[in-house]
């Protein structure tokens, strides 16, 4: 089953920045899985500070 990256992209996630745990939504969604195996959707976030943040989102299955 085909993964909707759109709707990762809607919700905020926890995310750690400096320290402080901050609820943000990310600029751009894509999945991460070599062939065959699980893979992941990762998620880019920019924290308030400007620093930029990647982090695991969802999972996938094979």
């Amino acid at each position: 089953m085909p993964v909707n990256l759109q709707d990762y992209q809607k919700k905020e996630y926890d995310v750690e920045c400096d320290g402080r745990t901050t609820k943000l939504k990310p600029i751009k969604v894509w999945t991460l899985a070599p062939k065959g195996r699980k893979g992941v959707v990762i998620g880019l976030f920019k924290c308030p500070n400007g620093k930029t943040i990647r982090k695991s989102i969802g999972k996938i299955e094979p």
